[in-house]
């Protein structure tokens, strides 16, 4: 056997692509990781209890609910009723912060988090905004935009330098007025089918889609990104498992959302071990 033979038959098994299986190639860059309420599986949803022990599992994004109370704070709460996190039997749009302010937002999830409250936008910006400078890699901000003032949001997260940053998720309508604020805002509203990408590009320009699992294929997830758009997709609930996590790697997402980010990061060291 010649030489140049010999470097060719050794080479070229090391150029095929790396394989888990017999069906599923490898990706090189695993989709990023966003902590759905923070880690709401182990702490009380939308709480800086949840936010910060989501930073130290390692989540890329944390994902806020905010909404607006009666005198115009913008606070971060999912419900438009305090009743199932706090007891309260009121809606967070006619209820003052003064009020909301002295709630228990963590005894319904048990006794050693009794003491968590309701934060505002402004809390868990500084909170954010402190651990990125203490850590090594920024935490970014999901903005789920529930019943916002747009401009309060865009100027709390501008004044604890998240705004470049954040991905804001909302309708169409809300994600234009935020836009009116900051033009480059990187908005991303919800996947309703191939033929409505090319509209939503001509309405809002969006830097990403929120595509349902059930929705996920590589023809969709192609489409997308051929229009420069990412694709984040809500693994939650029947769909917050290991083998969705998979899935989705196999179909080249941009981030999966997450009740559990440790789980999806176990998950990720299969491909990791046979991206090596």
């Amino acid at each position: 056997m010649t030489k140049a033979l010999f470097i060719f038959f050794v080479v070229l098994p090391f150029a095929l692509p790396v394989r888990v299986d017999a069906t599923r190639t490898i990706k090189k860059t695993l989709p990023l990781i966003s902590a759905h309420r923070g880690a709401s599986r182990s702490t009380p949803e939308n709480t800086k209890d949840a936010f910060l022990a989501a930073i130290s599992a390692g989540a890329d994004f944390i994902e806020i609910d905010v909404r607006t109370t009666s005198d115009g704070r913008q606070v971060i709460v999912h419900d438009k009723s305090l009743k199932r996190t706090t007891g309260l039997n009121a809606l967070v749009s006619e209820t003052d912060y003064a009020t909301i302010s002295t709630l228990s937002a963590g005894n319904w999830f048990g006794k050693d988090f009794g003491q968590a409250r309701i934060p505002t936008l402004e809390e868990v910006c500084a909170l954010v905004n402190l651990e990125n400078k203490r850590r090594s890699s920024d935490v970014k901000l999901y903005v789920d935009c529930k019943a916002i003032d747009p401009q309060k949001v865009v100027s709390i997260l501008r004044k604890y330098e998240l705004l470049g940053t954040a991905v804001f998720y909302g309708d169409i309508q809300t994600l234009k007025s935020i836009k009116d604020q900051f033009s480059a805002a990187r908005l991303m509203p919800s996947f309703s089918g191939i033929k409505q990408v090319d509209d939503l590009l001509k309405a809002i320009r969006p830097y990403a889609l929120d595509v349902s699992f059930q929705e996920l294929n590589e023809t969709s997830v192609n489409y997308i990104h051929s229009k420069g758009i990412k694709v984040f997709s809500d693994l939650l609930g029947s769909d917050d498992n290991s083998n969705a996590y998979r899935k989705a790697v196999e179909y080249n997402i941009d981030l999966i959302q997450t009740d559990d980010v440790l789980a999806v990061k176990n998950i990720y060291r299969e491909f990791e071990i046979h991206n090596k």
